[in-house]
């Protein structure tokens, strides 16, 4: 067995699954660990998607490109975790983004019939598996809704304030300004005004990827919570 594969048992799709476990699930189904340097395309947009792909180790961004071809991120990932897991099922099963490494990246490719194998035997798997599924269309409901928001200054307030909730009111910035512009949909010298605003009007301090948020109340008027 690929000694990377020892690694899935920091992935949540095989959590409570031992080692032992993990030997005779990868010596029953037809599985393939291929490697990419940063910038290679792992899947390009409207590929068949006929196998599970699960990040073993490196990091990728999902990208579409827009009207006029700029290229758009969506979702940035690090190892160990699942790369489009709900299309492998979908009735139209196709990637319709650009999958690309980020670093240098190890991916696990399953077939989809070893998944399908791996959800009868193993009910841990597929509660591990529907719990993703359910976790992405919540990500996604939540992308959705923020990208609703009809000013740049909404956008970012509801960032910086979902950022808290999980982190507290000092916390750093895990993405850079060019990838958090992509995916609030805006021009980077944009949000960098926004966010030069937030910090003159108190609202905010900024030291390079370090925020703090001094006003959550100004925050929260500005998104329309209150």
């Amino acid at each position: 067995m690929n000694p990377l594969i020892y690694n899935l048992g920091r992935c949540g799709l095989f959590d409570g699954i031992t080692v032992g476990q993990l030997e005779r699930i990868f010596g029953c189904v037809r599985h393939r660990v291929t490697f990419f340097l940063q910038g290679e395309l792992i899947e390009e947009q409207n590929a068949l998607c006929d196998e599970m792909l699960i990040l073993l180790q490196g990091s990728t961004k999902a990208q579409m490109q827009d009207f006029s071809g700029k290229a758009i991120t969506i979702e940035t990932m690090e190892a160990p975790s699942i790369l489009a897991s709900g299309f492998l099922f979908a009735t139209k099963n196709v990637i319709p983004v650009d999958i690309v490494s980020t670093d240098k990246s190890a991916v696990l490719y399953i077939e989809r019939d070893g998944i399908i194998w791996l959800c009868r035997e193993y009910e841990v798997f597929l509660r591990n598996l529907l719990r993703d599924m359910g976790d992405r269309l919540t990500t996604l409901a939540e992308k959705i809704w923020m990208l609703s928001l009809n000013t740049l200054n909404q956008r970012l307030a509801n960032f910086l304030l979902r950022q808290s909730e999980d982190l507290g009111n000092e916390f750093e910035l895990k993405s850079t300004k060019e990838e958090l512009a992509d995916a609030l949909g805006v021009a980077r010298p944009s949000l960098s005004r926004v966010f030069a605003g937030f910090v003159g009007e108190n609202i905010i301090r900024q030291e390079g990827k370090l925020i703090k948020i001094l006003d959550r109340e100004a925050l929260k008027r500005i998104t329309g919570a209150v």
